[in-house]
């Protein structure tokens, strides 16, 4: 008997417009800006005092503007600090801190991790 094989599908780049955000009152968001390197790699979030619990988002490339970039996007979070690293990093991989804040989208460069 065949084994099922699972298909993952890999989007392609957002463009300009193309992404809805529901923030407001204690609801924020975060874009997450990373090299190229980490194209197609999983940012994983939690909030600062929570256990990691696999809440993470692909890099994908983002059309602006005035150019292509890689970032991650974490929409409707509650206001508060976060942490952010790749996922399924080594343990030890660095976290990057980022204040989330009602109403608003925290703007945050990646490039300080390594790729996985």
């Amino acid at each position: 008997m065949e084994q099922p094989t699972e298909v993952e599908y890999q989007a392609g780049p957002s463009e300009a417009g193309g992404v809805v955000l529901n923030i407001g009152e204690g609801i924020g968001a975060a874009v997450v800006r990373t090299p190229d390197s980490l194209l197609g790699s999983e940012i994983e979030i939690r909030r600062k005092e929570d256990p990691w619990a696999g809440r993470h988002v692909a890099v994908r490339q983002r059309v602006l503007a005035d150019g292509v970039i890689c970032a991650a996007l974490f929409g409707s979070l509650v206001e508060g600090q976060y942490e952010l690293r790749v996922r399924h990093g080594a343990p030890e991989s660095p976290t990057v801190v980022v204040e989330v804040e009602g109403g608003r989208v925290a703007d945050i460069a990646f490039d300080l991790l390594p790729t996985p």
